[in-house]
């Protein structure tokens, strides 16, 4: 595992994502979780050869569930969360989409068929965009126009003078995506990047986000995955650690505070059984229990 943190390095975490995405794509199990036809281009070369055969992505798939219980099917049930979320405002012709955090987002190459002329700010630390950009090349996947990358460190500046420069329009409704960002981030950040968002976007603008509830020692055993989720990042992933979380059932009142209110909400039962279930009713898999998905838009 790398040992520098993400400002020197690709993210490890948005690379897992991606292979767990390829791997979905490729056993196509579920309409749902086999959309993302593009994630095996930021897989390294062997292990883009090694996943044509079922039997290493099952045995990837079964060291993650030993590791973090659910983490495959909570990256996922994120990633149609957020396409859903990403189809319907190309659908309604939004102007703007700003992407918190890209990583190895797909969405504006994937969905191009759909956008007539919003424009996409893919904003990523360096080290993870550079590596993204380079992928893109070698896979020839064509860069639209109206894709701008913007490198930026989300702890250390701001969302104000970075969009700016790559000609964000504040007075243009805008969909924020915020996928697997905001646990990462310190809290003065995540205020900073709300804040930027009720000042500086209409009304009828949304953010879409995960984020995690905190846990203790008196709460870890009451969410599924929970204890393995924890010992497994503090060991494989301590330049990647969680530093933000929401208490339950205050995402309201803290969402309120900050000058948004909720518009959609689900919690690890509801992403289940919205995104994880079969025809007959039966879920495919469960998600660590501690995380939430919000879609949210700024107070009149």
């Amino acid at each position: 595992m790398f040992k520098n943190g993400v400002e020197q390095k690709p993210s490890e975490t948005a690379l897992f994502a991606a292979i767990y995405r390829a791997i979905a794509n490729t056993d196509n199990r579920n309409e749902v979780l086999g959309s993302d036809y593009l994630a095996e281009n930021f897989l390294p070369g062997l292990l883009k050869y090694l996943m044509k055969f079922k039997i290493i992505r099952g045995n990837i798939k079964n060291k993650g569930h030993k590791l973090a219980p659910g983490i495959y099917e909570y990256v996922l049930a994120r990633t149609a969360f957020f396409d859903n979320v990403f189809r319907d405002a190309l659908n309604n012709q939004i102007s703007q989409i700003v992407l918190l955090g890209a990583g190895y987002d797909t969405r504006p190459y994937r969905f191009t068929n759909l956008n007539n002329s919003t424009r996409i700010f893919e904003l990523e630390i360096s080290p993870t965009q550079n590596r993204k950009k380079k992928c893109l090349v070698k896979a020839k996947i064509d860069i639209p126009e109206n894709v701008t990358f913007v490198p930026i460190d989300f702890n250390k500046e701001t969302l104000q003078n970075v969009l700016e420069k790559a000609g964000y329009n504040k007075n243009e409704n805008t969909l924020f995506v915020w996928e697997g960002v905001s646990y990462y981030l310190e809290p003065t950040s995540v205020d900073a990047t709300l804040e930027f968002i009720k000042n500086y976007s209409p009304k009828e603008s949304l953010i879409a986000f995960d984020y995690a509830v905190p846990l203790s020692d008196e709460t870890i055993d009451n969410y599924y995955g929970a204890k393995e989720f924890a010992s497994t990042w503090k060991k494989h992933h301590s330049n990647e650690p969680f530093k933000f979380a929401i208490n339950e059932d205050e995402i309201e009142l803290f969402l309120g505070k900050r000058g948004l209110g909720v518009v959609d909400y689900l919690d690890n039962e509801q992403i289940e059984k919205t995104f994880l279930s079969k025809e007959n009713g039966s879920l495919i898999g469960n998600v660590p229990g501690f995380f939430r998905f919000v879609v949210a838009s700024p107070d009149e």
